[in-house]
C-alpha cells in the first residue's frame, strides 16, 4: 500500500491535479452559468422527470445519456462528493488504487467520505475471515475506486446471458455498439514508454468521441518480458488485447486513464464532467436516499435527506436505482421490494415479494507474494528516492511507475490437461455449462509487495471466473444510512473449491517458467498436498470486488429475476434498476466495461420508452 504523506505526494495534489472538471470556474464554451446550478438545494423539494439513486459507474452514465435531451430533466442522488476534493490523490493516480483494496479492515484503507465500509460476513470458505469489501461512495462510485482495467466479455458469454434471459439483443453482436459508445480510444504511447515493444489492439473493437478516455499506462512494467515468457511456457497465445469479444491467451490490458495525463479516469470525470451543460441536470451529492416513494404500485419520488433535513424528489417518469450491486438491492427492500422474510423482520410494508439479493455472484482471487529479481511499483511505500524520481516523473513528463497500476499483462485459459484429468465428474459438469470460449482461470499479475517495502516484489493472483458459489445482500435495519448485511459465501462451493487446488498446481509452473522470482512465496509458504493447498489458499483468497446479480435480469416466470431485460422492476411502475445488479452472470475478467455497457444499453431503452 503506498504512503500518503510525503513532499512528493503533495507536490503532486498542488502542482498535477486540478479541480473537478464541474468544479473549474474557468470553463468555457457556448453556456455560461454559475456552478451551482448544477446542483440541487437540500431540503427544498423539487420535481424532475427521472430522479437517479446512485451517482456511480452506471449512475452517472444513464443520467448523463438521458439529459442530452434538453427537454428531459435528471436529478442524482449521490451519498458522497467529489473524490478529487476527499481523498487526496489517492483516487487519481493510477499507482495508488491498492491502497483502496487491503484485505483486511483497517481504518486507513476504509476512507469514511469515499467508501461505504462494508465489512463482510465471516467467509465459510476462506478461513472464517472477515474482509473490507471496497465500493465507491462518491461521485464515479467504484470507477474511482478500482484498478481501472477495462476488458470486456467473450461472445459465448453474452449469448448465454442473452438465451438466460430470453433477449438476443444481449448477445454479442447487439451489445458490441454499447460497449463502443463509452470509449474514447487512444494507442498506447510507446515512446513515452522508453521501450521498443509492439503492443497488439483492435483499433475496431473501440468507437471514437466517446466521453471515458481509455489508453494504456505509460510505463512499462520490468517484469513484463518474463511474464510473456511464462505465458509462453504455459502455451497460451498472444491475444489483441481483451475488448474484441475473445480472451482465451494473453496480452497488454487498456485501461480507464486520461492519455495525456495519466491521471485516472471515472463516470465522474467522463460523464459528469459533460452533464453540466445540460439545463436541467441537477446531483444531490452528500445526500441519501431514503426510500423509494409508491402511490399503490407506481412510483411517485425518492423521500431523501441532506444532513439533517428530509425532503422529497418526485419522478414524473421513473426512479432510477443505479446504487451497485449492494445499495441497489437494499434499496429496493426498504421500499417494499424484496423477500416478504426479509422484510417483515424490519417491519417494512410489502409491496413485491421477490428475491432481491439473494443470487449475488463474485469471483475469488488468491494471492501469491515473492520478492522479485526485476523493479516494479512496490519500492514506491518504502524508498524515498525511488517515490521522488517517480513523482519527477509525473509532473514532468507524465511517465514512470506513478503512472501504472501495478501491471501491464493479462493472461485467461481454461484450466488445461494435466490438471483436469484431477478433477471428479460433477466439478466437470458444473464446469462444462461454461460458453466453449469463457475462461475458468484469470492469471492477474502485479509488482506489489508488504507495506513499507525497500525492494521489489511481485503479487500473483489467479482468479477463479468459473463462479458456482451464490452470496446474499440482507438488511441490518430499514434505515438505508445502515450498511446491509454482506454475505457474498466467497469460494465456498466444491467445484471452486477443486479448481482452486489445480489452479495452485498450475501457478508453480507459471510462477517458476517466469524467472522473476528471488526465494520461497511469503504468504503460506510451499503447499505440497491437496488438503493443505486447498487450506493455504483459504487463507491468502478474497471476494474480487466484481459483484454482480443481486438484482438480475431475467424473464418474469424465473422465480430468482427482479427486473425485465430493460431494466424495469416487475411488479411495479415507474422503477428501473440500472446497474452491475442487473447482470444475471458474472462476466469473465473485469466488470467496469460491462457495467458501463449496461448503462449506455438501458439509457438506450429509456429514450425509446421500452
Amino acid at each position: 500500500m503506498i504512503f500518503r504523506n510525503s513532499l512528493a505526494l503533495s507536490s503532486i495534489v498542488s502542482v498535477v491535479l486540478a479541480a473537478p472538471p464541474l468544479l473549474d470556474q474557468t470553463q468555457t464554451g457556448t453556456t455560461k452559468r454559475p456552478v451551482g446550478t448544477s446542483f440541487g438545494v437540500p431540503g427544498s423539494s423539487s420535481k424532475f422527470d427521472y430522479v437517479v439513486i446512485g451517482g456511480g459507474t452506471a449512475g452517472l452514465t444513464v443520467a448523463q445519456r438521458l439529459s442530452e435531451d434538453p427537454t428531459v430533466s435528471v436529478a442524482v442522488i449521490e451519498a458522497g462528493g467529489f473524490y478529487e476534493l476527499t481523498d487526496g490523490n489517492v483516487s487519481q493516480i493510477p499507482a495508488f488504487y491498492a491502497k483502496n483494496f487491503n484485505q483486511t479492515p483497517t481504518a486507513e484503507t476504509i476512507q469514511p467520505l469515499i467508501d461505504w465500509a462494508y465489512i463482510t460476513e465471516p467467509q465459510l470458505g476462506l478461513g472464517n475471515r472477515r474482509f473490507h469489501y471496497s465500493q465507491g461512495k462518491t461521485l464515479g462510485g467504484s470507477s474511482a475506486r478500482n484498478s481501472n482495467i477495462f476488458t470486456r466479455a467473450t461472445k459465448g458469454y453474452h449469448q448465454r446471458w442473452a438465451d438466460l434471459v430470453g433477449d438476443r439483443s444481449w448477445s454479442w453482436d447487439s451489445i458490441l455498439p454499447y460497449y463502443k459508445k463509452s470509449v474514447d480510444f487512444t494507442p498506447p504511447n510507446t515512446a513515452k514508454m522508453g521501450v521498443n515493444v509492439n503492443i497488439s489492439y483492435d483499433q475496431a473493437a473501440y468507437g471514437p468521441g466517446g466521453p471515458l478516455h481509455v489508453t494504456y499506462s505509460n510505463y512499462y512494467q520490468p517484469m513484463n518480458p518474463g511474464l510473456i515468457r511464462g505465458f509462453r511456457a504455459l502455451n497460451l497465445s498472444a491475444q489483441t488485447g481483451f475488448s474484441s469479444g475473445r480472451m482465451d491467451g494473453y496480452g497488454y490490458l487498456a485501461v480507464s486513464i486520461n492519455p495525456d495525463t495519466q491521471i485516472k479516469d471515472s463516470s465522474e470525470t467522463a460523464f459528469l464532467s459533460q452533464a453540466y451543460n445540460a439545463t436541467s441536470f441537477r446531483v444531490y451529492q452528500n445526500t441519501i436516499a431514503q426510500k423509494i416513494l409508491f402511490e399503490g404500485k407506481t412510483a411517485t419520488g425518492v423521500l431523501v435527506e441532506t444532513a439533517g433535513l428530509t425532503y422529497t424528489l418526485e419522478a414524473t417518469k421513473e426512479v432510477i436505482v443505479a446504487g451497485g450491486v449492494t445499495r441497489s438491492p437494499q434499496m429496493l427492500m426498504v421500499s417494499g421490494i424484496g423477500p416478504e422474510e426479509i422484510l417483515a423482520q424490519h417491519n417494512i410494508p410489502v409491496i413485491v415479494d421477490r428475491p432481491v439479493g439473494q443470487n449475488w455472484q463474485d469471483h475469488c482471487a488468491f494471492e501469491f507474494q515473492y520478492k522479485m529479481n526485476v523493479g516494479g511499483n512496490a519500492a514506491l511505500e518504502g524508498n524515498k528516492e525511488y517515490l521522488y524520481q517517480a513523482t519527477e516523473d509525473f509532473l514532468t513528463t507524465q511517465t514512470g511507475p506513478l503512472t501504472n497500476w501495478g501491471g501491464d499483462i493479462l493472461g485467461f485459459e481454461k484450466l488445461p490437461s494435466p490438471y483436469r484429468e484431477a478433477l471428479n465428474e460433477s466439478t466437470l459438469a458444473e464446469l462444462a455449462e461454461l460458453p466453449d470460449d469463457q475462461p475458468e482461470i484469470e492469471w492477474l499479475i502485479a509488482s506489489h509487495g508488504p507495506q513499507m517495502a525497500t525492494s521489489s516484489y511481485v503479487t500473483f493472483t489467479p482468479a477463479i471466473l468459473a463462479v458456482t458459489s451464490k452470496g446474499t445482500i440482507g438488511l441490518t435495519s430499514a434505515n438505508p444510512a445502515d450498511n446491509p448485511i454482506i454475505d457474498p459465501k466467497t469460494f465456498s462451493s466444491p467445484t471452486e473449491q477443486a479448481l482452486g487446488v489445480q489452479i495452485y498446481k498450475r501457478l508453480q509452473e507459471f510462477v517458476n517458467a517466469t524467472g522473476l522470482t528471488s526465494g520461497p512465496e511469503l504468504k503460506v509458504g510451499p503447499l505440497n498436498t491437496d488438503a493443505e493447498i486447498l487450506e493455504g489458499i483459504k487463507q491468502t483468497g478474497l471476494p474480487w470486488y466484481h459483484g454482480v446479480a443481486s438484482c438480475p435480469m431475467g424473464k418474469e416466470s424465473d422465480p430468482n429475476a427482479i427486473v425485465d431485460t430493460n431494466g424495469k422492476v416487475f411488479g411495479v411502475s415507474g422503477v428501473r434498476v440500472v446497474d452491475a445488479s442487473v447482470i444475471p452472470l458474472i462476466a469473465p475478467g473485469h466488470s467496469m466495461a460491462p457495467v458501463y455497457m449496461v448503462a449506455e444499453k438501458l439509457a438506450d431503452a429509456i429514450k425509446r420508452g421500452v
